[in-house]
């Protein structure tokens, strides 16, 4: 076999046959960096005595896929009922989010044995996490390997039908002149793994780093891969994880996952709102109620606002939980739609739950608790407010009121503020006061007078 040599780019996994200051797939400049890979010799199909199969779309026999039900509720919701065999999950997350520890908890409740290979930390260490989390079973069992021939030997030639790589960023070929991590190694050793698996029809769960934006580390061709791609989010000062499904060719990604990480592992959150609301229910100024819907669920969540005067040139801006730059746009509004002054103070926004929200729906309770604090008037706890808010300073349907409203409805509330264009949608009657809006202004002018 001969040796070919090609550069490839680290950011996007383009390959060039010559060096290059920038990369001209992705822009990036010094990206390329030279491998050397083993060429193996292509099949003549001109001589092959194969033959190819062609079948009708109406004539395709499915097969019926039975999921194997991981026993944690929070995990099977995510899948979409639980694990296929022949399945191929990729699970990514920051450092230190639980990635190990969720997959532990998972090979314990799995009624079949697994084998974890890991290539970052030593049996050893793997069973002091085991103990502090009370998990010493008798079905997991532990490999220290990375190097991808010899794991392609293991999981032929065991007979174990869950098969856990720690990390898919540790694994190398020797087939390939490329460091561990490197775009060439990831993409290569997923692939051939990934062929393992379905040839024996084992499930292979990879677990996957993160790079400086959040992105999973290593081509993007890695997530074409796999089956399934799950992730595993936090904030760094909350206790509170989600696990979410960005890909999943046998179920919905519209499913969350919500765990409490605690001494004994990972606890399932049965009760969301518990989760999201301070649980006092003081009214104070700053303060506003909105339901949020994530994937098939909904919840509740408390915005907290302080509008203080500033002693600095340039006035603070902090937010958690919500997009900074949505901040803006809803400070913009008010002072150019309402006339408030509002961006001459520092800021401070906090979603309650230390978790983040992507649902524009809460625009319209970030701006309701803004100008609460800024008045330093209160807005009753038991009134609800939700809608999208454009840049005229309109507000903007939403998706799923229904749901929201029943959620506030059973929780006590006994108001809520909607977007008047979702009116048609409503088929139903609810027994707490609705206010319809179509403007900012009309807010304001209904909570404070």
């Amino acid at each position: 076999m001969k040796s070919k040599v090609e550069f490839v780019c680290e950011n996007c996994g383009a390959r060039f046959p010559r060096w290059a200051g920038r990369c001209s797939n992705c822009g990036e400049w010094n990206s390329l960096i030279q491998t050397t890979f083993v060429a193996t010799k292509n099949k003549n199909y001109a001589d092959s005595t194969e033959k190819f199969t062609l079948q009708k779309l109406d004539e395709i026999q499915i097969s019926n896929f039975d999921k194997i039900p991981t026993k944690i509720n929070e995990v099977d919701r995510v899948l979409g009922g639980g694990f296929i065999q022949g399945s191929v999950v990729l699970l990514s997350g920051d450092p230190g989010i639980g990635k190990s520890t969720l997959v532990l908890q998972l090979l314990e409740r799995l009624p079949f044995d697994s084998l974890y290979i890991s290539g970052e930390e030593s049996p050893e260490q793997i069973k002091l996490r085991g103990a502090r989390l009370g998990i010493l079973s008798n079905q997991i069992s532990i490999a220290n390997e990375t190097n991808l021939e010899i794991i392609e030997d293991i999981i032929t030639n065991v007979d174990i039908p869950f098969i856990v790589i720690d990390s898919i960023q540790t694994i190398f070929s020797d087939e390939i002149n490329s460091s561990p991590g490197s775009i060439l190694q990831v993409r290569e050793s997923t692939q051939k793994l990934m062929k393992i698996s379905k040839k024996l029809n084992k499930i292979l769960f990879l677990i996957g780093h993160v790079n400086k934006d959040g992105n999973i580390a290593g081509p993007k061709a890695l997530e074409h891969i796999v089956d399934t791609v799950l992730v595993l989010e936090g904030e760094k000062t909350s206790n509170i994880r989600i696990l979410r499904s960005m890909k999943n060719r046998f179920g919905s990604t519209l499913e969350i996952g919500l765990f409490e990480m605690s001494s004994a592992g990972l606890i399932e959150l049965s009760d969301v709102n518990k989760l999201f609301l301070s649980g006092s229910f003081i009214n104070s100024s700053g303060t506003t109620f909105t339901p949020i819907v994530e994937g098939a669920r909904t919840f509740v969540v408390e915005t907290q606002s302080l509008v203080s005067f500033t002693n600095y040139a340039v006035p603070q801006r902090n937010i958690n939980g919500y997009d900074f730059k949505r901040l803006q746009m809803i400070l913009a509004v008010l002072d150019k739609k309402l006339g408030l002054n509002i961006r001459q103070n520092d800021i401070f926004v906090n979603i309650t739950g230390g978790v983040y929200i992507d649902d524009t729906a809460l625009d319209l309770g970030i701006a309701s608790s803004l100008v609460s604090s800024w008045k330093d008037e209160t807005i009753p706890s038991n009134v609800a407010i939700l809608g999208e808010i454009g840049l005229t300073g309109e507000v903007r349907a939403i998706a799923n009121p229904e749901k929201r409203i029943f959620e506030v409805e059973k929780m006590g509330f006994k108001k809520i503020i909607l977007p008047k264009r979702i009116k048609s949608q409503l088929n139903r009657k609810f027994k707490l006061e609705i206010v319809f809006v179509e403007r900012i202004s009309e807010v304001i002018s209904n909570l404070f007078g």
